[in-house]
């Protein structure tokens, strides 16, 4: 299909994003310079889409079985690419929709009434056309376009300031959206391979020496006695490209402050009208219901280098609470391979105390840096 013209931007006329907060290392940049686009997406399959005349309870069923977190949306009569739908687009339609009123302030399925229920199904968006949600966030208004002769470097600048993903034109087998996961994945396995001192020397890196544990105030959590809704508000509400441009957070046992687990927009993939009263369960049994078990959260210590975060991370290996892991260790996870977006940062009893990213490894190889140690 033809693109819509509002709906995509190049990045030489793109909206400005905000500067770096100091200067990058140049050899770091210069080895990022060094591949083109078309090294990454050489493999890729063509664009997943979906008609803007399906269903969010459509568009969510498709993502999850392709395990994605967003599409173009197509204007079939058109012929045009009508925008992009996110995970983060569909979680604010749902979660914030007033049919949830009543709940707002931390209520339970065990406040409502049948009536209530039955409105709450009834008043829901999930049989509305998808279309109806392409420009709810900022990032959705926008498809991103880049050729596959540019060089990483130029697509970095824009995946490390919390931009998830790029529409990538190619001269043989038609366009392919580009995530950041993809971009992420490739970087690593390029890491691992080089034989630069400047990139030894940044792999050797503490997490704390990045910056990556100087959080100012509080980690924005959910607890584990409040409700999925409540976490998925929460999310958005703090929705922010300089200090988190959040997509997950922890999950914290409302006892002792201790991270047990991750709650993410992920974990809304796969909802449907029979499921969605589950969002009004505490986040332990939301998270079961979809997964039969809470999945263990990816940690590590201050001290952990940036080259073990890639890799496996987390050398505390207390016991945890058994009626939520299968077993007694919390370590040793990868963050590319495991297709975790991100790790907690957490001091000696558990506690979050910052987070290390996709955009934050790649941000490590550009001149925008959320939290680069002073140079």
């Amino acid at each position: 299909p033809e693109t819509s013209e509002k709906a995509i931007y190049e990045p030489s006329n793109s909206p400005q994003m905000a500067a770096p907060d100091q200067p990058a290392n140049a050899d770091l940049q210069k080895f990022l310079a060094a591949f083109k686009v078309a090294d990454i997406v050489k493999d890729k399959d063509e664009l997943f889409t979906i008609s803007s005349t399906s269903t969010v309870e459509e568009t969510l069923k498709l993502l999850e079985k392709k395990r994605i977190l967003s599409m173009p949306v197509v204007d079939e009569k058109k012929k045009k690419y009508a925008g992009i739908v996110s995970i983060s687009d569909i979680v604010i339609a749902i979660c914030f929709n007033p049919c949830f009123a009543k709940l707002a302030k931390g209520g339970t399925i065990d406040d409502l009434t049948r009536e209530d229920m039955e409105k709450i199904i009834s008043r829901s968006v999930l049989k509305n056309a998808v279309i109806d949600l392409v420009g709810v966030t900022e990032e959705g208004k926008n498809l991103w376009t880049f050729d596959e002769n540019d060089n990483m470097l130029k697509l970095a600048e824009y995946f490390s300031q919390g931009v998830h993903r790029a529409l990538i034109m190619r001269e043989s087998g038609g366009p392919c959206l580009l995530s950041q996961t993809d971009y992420a994945r490739f970087l690593c396995n390029e890491v691992k391979k080089s034989k630069d001192k400047n990139i030894e020397d940044r792999l050797k890196m503490s997490l704390e020496k990045l910056g990556f544990t100087g959080q100012k105030g509080p980690i924005i959590s959910v607890n584990d006695k409040e409700t999925a809704l409540a976490g998925f508000r929460r999310l958005l509400q703090w929705h922010s490209f300089r200090d988190w441009n959040l997509a997950a957070m922890p999950v914290i046992d409302s006892k002792s402050g201790k991270i047990i687990g991750n709650l993410s927009e992920s974990d809304l993939r796969g909802l449907n009208e029979n499921r969605l009263l589950d969002l009004l369960f505490v986040v332990p049994m939301y998270l079961k219901t979809f997964y039969g078990q809470m999945k263990k959260p990816l940690i590590a210590s201050p001290e952990t280098s940036f080259g073990d975060a890639l890799d496996k991370v987390s050398p505390y290996t207390k016991t945890l609470r058994a009626d939520i892991y299968d077993d007694d260790i919390l370590c040793y996870f990868q963050l590319v391979e495991s297709n975790v977006h991100r790790l907690w940062i957490v001091d000696k009893n558990e506690k979050p105390i910052g987070a290390f990213s996709l955009s934050d490894v790649i941000s490590q190889f550009t001149v925008f840096g959320f939290a680069h140690e002073k140079s």
